[in-house]
């Protein structure tokens, strides 16, 4: 099998009571709960619950086994690909501030509920549930703002490359 990317995002549900996560070696796998709760068995490292926004980060060549049915937010990254995954909750007419540093490359915003404003920059969009953005930061720093106009919940990804 051949992996041609440095970072891939995804969101996946798991309608299994058990399953067995695919071997990829050369992989550091990030993993988020947006729904559900779910048991990751690394066979012969730890196991972890991981309930809503309950996050895990894990090599791809670990054996790996799940038990429970979720829906999930996921980053994989290769070679000297790095990243991290935030939940942030906004009420409404609540504001985030944000600051990337210049070593962030790209961020995106999965809007997982809720209804929000972003700006960053000279740029701006308006995101419903579901909504994913990406964001390339030409190894800038950037300020991005985030305003909702409902109760929301965000999965905030950064990556370094």
């Amino acid at each position: 099998m051949k992996f041609d990317f440095l970072f891939r995002v995804s969101t996946a549900t798991v309608e299994v009571e058990e399953s067995t996560f695919t071997h990829i070696p050369g992989v550091t796998r990030h993993l988020m709960i947006l729904d559900g709760e779910i048991t990751l068995d690394h066979k012969g490292r730890y196991v972890k619950n991981l309930k809503k926004f309950g996050y895990d980060v894990f090599n791809g060549e670990w054996p790996t086994t799940a038990k429970g049915t979720v829906t999930d937010f996921n980053l994989m990254t290769r070679e000297k690909t790095s990243g991290k995954l935030q939940a942030i909750a906004l009420k409404e007419r609540g504001e985030e501030t944000i600051f990337f540093k210049a070593k962030t490359a790209y961020s995106a915003l999965y809007l997982v509920s809720g209804s929000l404003r972003i700006i960053a920059g000279h740029q701006s969009a308006e995101m419903n549930a579901g909504d994913f953005v990406l964001c390339d930061h030409e190894k800038e720093e950037l300020i991005m703002h985030m305003q909702a106009t409902a109760n929301s919940e965000v999965v905030l990804t950064t990556i370094e490359l």
